[in-house]
C-alpha cells in the first residue's frame, strides 16, 4: 500500500482505545514485511521486542550498533536473540569510532557543536553513528516503523503521538506504548521475565553510548546521565534534556 493514503489524525484518535499489542497487530497486518520495529536494547525495546515476538517473529528489528555501545548493551541483544529468536539486525556507521577521529583529528562527542565557532561536535557524532545509520536501514525498505517512546518520559516527548510520518525515511513511525508509564514498562518486564540492561541497578536511568552516558545522582532528572559533559560547557542547556535525533520526534518543539 501507499504510504501516503493514512489518515494519520484519525488513527491517532481511534489508536488512543488500543492496547500495544493492538497497535502491532494493525502494523502487521497494514504493512506486512515492510513494518520494522527499533531498538536501544532499552526496558521500553525489551517489550516492544517480547510482543512481536508473539505477534509476527519474522518481523525486522533495527539496532544500531554505534561502536561505541557498552559491552552490555550488545550482550543484553544476544540474549533477546538467544531466547526468544527475535529477528535483530544490526547496523553500523560507514566509519568505525577510530576512523571518525581521524577523519575530523579529535574525539566529536566531547565537544557542543551548538556554541559558536565550536566546529562539528556532539550532535554531528550523532548524527554519523546513530542517526545517518537508522536512515539507511529504514528509507526504501520500510514503510513503518515501531519505537518505544513514552509520553510520561516528559520533555519533547511528552506530546508524543501513536503515528506519526518522518520525512527522513519517508515512512511512518509508530509508538504503542506511548500511554504507557515507567510502572507499565517495568510490571511487564517482569511478568515475561525479560532481559533487563544490567546498568540500571548501577544507577544508569537512560542508555546509550558509553563515551556519553554516565549514571543518575539522586535527585536527577532520568536523562541526567546523557551528555553530562555537554551540559557542563553549555550552561542553557542544563535543564532540558538532550536527544541523539534518532528520533525524528525529539527534535519537535
Amino acid at each position: 500500500m501507499s504510504t501516503k493514503t493514512l489518515d494519520i489524525d484519525l488513527l491517532n484518535q481511534e489508536m488512543e482505545s488500543w492496547t500495544a499489542e493492538e497497535i502491532l497487530h494493525w502494523a502487521v497486518e497494514t504493512f506486512g514485511d515492510r513494518f520494522a520495529v527499533q531498538s536501544s536494547m532499552q526496558k521500553t525495546a525489551g517489550v516492544l521486542m517480547h510482543m512481536i515476538s508473539q505477534i509476527a517473529p519474522q518481523t525486522e528489528i533495527i539496532f544500531v550498533d554505534t561502536g561505541v555501545h557498552f559491552r552490555e548493551t550488545l550482550e543484553v541483544r544476544d540474549e533477546f536473540i538467544r531466547r526468544f529468536g527475535v529477528n535483530i539486525q544490526s547496523y553500523e556507521p560507514k566509519r568505525s569510532f577510530e576512523d571518525q577521529y581521524a577523519d575530523f583529528g579529535r574525539f566529536l562527542h566531547e565537544s557542543d557543536d551548538s556554541l559558536h565557532g565550536a566546529g562539528p561536535g556532539y550532535n554531528h557524532c550523532c548524527f554519523l553513528r546513530k542517526e545517518q545509520p537508522y536512515i539507511a536501514a529504514v528509507k526504501g525498505r520500510f514503510d513503518a516503523v515501531a519505537g518505544g517512546l513514552m509520553r510520561s518520559e516528559g520533555g519533547s516527548r511528552a506530546n508524543t503521538k501513536i503515528i506519526t510520518y518522518d520525512h527522513r525515511v519517508e515512512a511512518y513511525k509508530i509508538y504503542p506504548l506511548a500511554k504507557w508509564t515507567q510502572e507499565d514498562v517495568d510490571r511487564y518486564t517482569k511478568e515475561h521475565d525479560l532481559p533487563v540492561h544490567p546498568l540500571y541497578e548501577k544507577g544508569y536511568a537512560s542508555i546509550g553510548c558509553f563515551t556519553c552516558t554516565t549514571p543518575v545522582l539522586p535527585g536527577e532528572d532520568k536523562r541526567a546521565g546523557r551528555w553530562r559533559h555537554i551540559r557542563e560547557q553549555n550552561t542553557d542547556l542544563a535543564a532540558q534534556p538532550i536527544y541523539c535525533g534518532i528520533n525524528f520526534e525529539d527534535r519537535k518543539k
